[in-house]
């Protein structure tokens, strides 16, 4: 064959191969055009954790096995965790005491709230990508629920801020061993937000937060040192102790569900929370009957001696029955709570006569009343505002001295008829003092004091002293202050909740520690008791008919003691 034939032959071939592309079915050239899917690298890998998968997963399982589980027991269903962001070697073992507790769980969706180290956006940024890798394999993203993010116009795509960004990628690990596979990632970056942003971040992210679904914020805590241009204190022997307390303080207003308090707390301190915006959006999102629990606390100035230049690490678990994302969670979350109005002088007049006609019963002794149901027929035609529940205290004093004090804590029964009762009760059952008598009636005066509902908060420091009453609950024990009585005595907080341990029965400082704290406010009115038989009316609020108080008193039913 000449050279011109194997040319031409050479030719018609190509030619053959050219035609069977182009008559080529479009599925197939789709197939053929189709773009590989979008990674964010790691950045970390061989740095802030081992780059070879098996020593990762090895590293990784040996943390989470060291892990203790959480002291008390945790309490609802895991719904989010704020864990620490440092390289494993720091951070690590802390992170594992709350990761420990998803060994096995199966979820559809992880959110990670994480800050930005690097970008200056506003509002959230979400890495245009389809997958995250570590060593250990890619993590893919949640592309529906990102897809309903990025309609919003808070929502941004920084790459820059992404790119080198370790407070996302380092938790990824710790979740590629625990979790059953299958789950997708929704990354988030928390850029500079405005004060109105953090509702609409809230709002935004709770529907995505479901039964199948798990928040994760990513945070490191106080960064001290010259190293962190933070210096809130010099270095001195107390330096771990002053440094921990300062931690403490975000942490009382996260175990508060305060946004609003924890970016106030880090105006006054200028605290280095790197993660307090993700934190206070995670706030945003729970409702208010949802638990949180510091599960571990660490410092990477206790594994390297440098005290001068330190990061605090905390775990923080959120427990609750119910998914964020329940219709009855958001409306909880988002409605004030109404607070009833405050009671006018006239009713504060009322209830003291309440508490005079209580006193009056129960030092005469009488064992009757005028007539059956008497005390329910007078308390029947009290003004609504005295008829709702709520708890309170009727103190007895005599030349300054107190002489007998009973009351109820939260709202049981009708305030009327709780005045009234405790009238009796600090009058006769007041187990420090012996019964009063009718000789002291002279110089007697009655004091009437009517409590909101007590709210838990998150640590003593939240304690307002004179403004505030107090309740402590430890180990089945509980006692509780009006908010007078610190004022009165000249005592400190510190002094207050230590007198409020003993009157517990237990040890002075047992508040410091692994107490419950609910506070209350009250409103109070204090008058001379009448030299003799009072008269009390009723009639739509205004004092226009008479009743021997004596006639008031039986019918009160159960009797409540607040020593309880």
């Amino acid at each position: 064959m000449t050279w011109q034939a194997e040319m031409n032959r050479f030719v018609a071939m190509m030619l053959r191969v050219l035609g069977m592309v182009l008559a080529a079915p479009l599925s197939m050239v789709s197939i053929a055009a189709e773009e590989p899917p979008r990674v964010r690298e790691s950045a970390l890998a061989g740095t802030w954790y081992p780059a070879d998968a098996d020593e990762l997963g090895r590293y990784v399982d040996g943390l989470l096995n060291q892990a203790k589980p959480p002291e008390p027991p945790l309490e609802g269903t895991l719904r989010a965790l704020i864990l620490p962001h440092a390289g494993y070697l720091y951070s690590g073992a802390t992170a594992a005491t709350g990761v420990a507790l998803l060994r096995g769980a199966s979820y559809r969706r992880v959110i990670v709230l994480a800050p930005s180290h690097r970008g200056r956006f506003r509002g959230l940024s979400i890495a245009e990508v389809d997958a995250y890798e570590t060593p250990l394999g890619r993590v893919p993203l949640d592309t529906q629920a990102v897809a309903e993010l990025r309609r919003s116009p808070l929502v941004v795509a920084d790459p820059q801020a992404h790119q080198r960004e370790h407070a996302i990628e380092i938790e990824l690990p710790l979740l590629q061993r625990t979790l059953e596979p299958g789950w997708r990632l929704v990354p988030i970056l928390v850029g500079e937000m405005r004060a109105e942003d953090y509702p609409v971040a809230a709002e935004l992210l709770r529907p995505l937060a479901d039964e199948g679904s798990l928040v994760l914020v990513s945070s490191d805590f106080t960064h001290y040192g010259p190293r962190f241009g933070y210096l809130p204190f010099p270095p001195s022997a107390t330096l771990a102790g002053d440094i921990r307390r300062l931690d403490e303080g975000a942490l009382a207003q996260i175990a508060a569900h305060s946004a609003e308090g924890l970016l106030d707390y880090q105006e006054d301190t200028g605290i280095s929370v790197c993660g307090i915006r993700p934190i206070a959006v995670l706030l945003q999102m729970l409702p208010a009957s949802a638990r949180t629990q510091t599960l571990a606390y660490a410092t990477s100035g206790e594994i390297t001696g440098d005290w001068l230049n330190s990061v605090s690490y905390a775990v923080v678990a959120v427990t609750h029955a119910q998914p964020l994302s329940a219709a009855e969670i958001s409306a909880i979350d988002t409605r004030a709570k109404a607070e009833p109005p405050p009671l006018t002088e006239a009713e504060l007049r009322l209830l003291h006569r309440l508490a005079v006609a209580g006193v009056t019963w129960a030092v005469r002794g009488e064992d009757s009343l005028n007539g059956e149901g008497g005390l329910d027929r007078l308390l029947a035609g009290l003004p609504s505002s005295l008829q709702r529940p709520a708890g309170a205290f009727v103190t007895l004093k005599r030349q300054g001295a107190l002489r007998g004090c009973i009351g109820t804590i939260g709202p049981r029964s009708p305030v009327s008829r709780a005045v009234f009762e405790n009238g009796v009760n600090a009058a006769r059952n007041d187990r420090r003092f012996r019964p009063l008598t009718a000789d002291e009636l002279g110089d007697l005066e009655v004091e009437v004091s009517v409590l909101s509902e007590p709210r838990p908060i998150g640590g003593p420091e939240q304690f307002r002293v004179g403004e505030q009453g107090v309740i402590l609950k430890k180990d089945g024990r509980q006692a509780v202050f009006l908010p007078e009585v610190a004022t009165e005595q000249g005592w400190s907080r510190e002094e207050t909740l230590t007198h409020l341990a003993r009157k517990a029965g237990l040890p002075g400082d047992a508040w410091q520690q692994g107490a419950e704290l609910e506070v209350f406010h009250s409103e109070k009115f204090t008058a001379p008791y009448p030299p003799g038989p009072e008269s009390i009316a009723v009639s739509a609020g205004t004092e226009t008919d008479s009743s021997d108080p004596a006639s008031m008193a039986k019918g009160q039913g159960e009797r409540y003691d607040a020593r309880r």
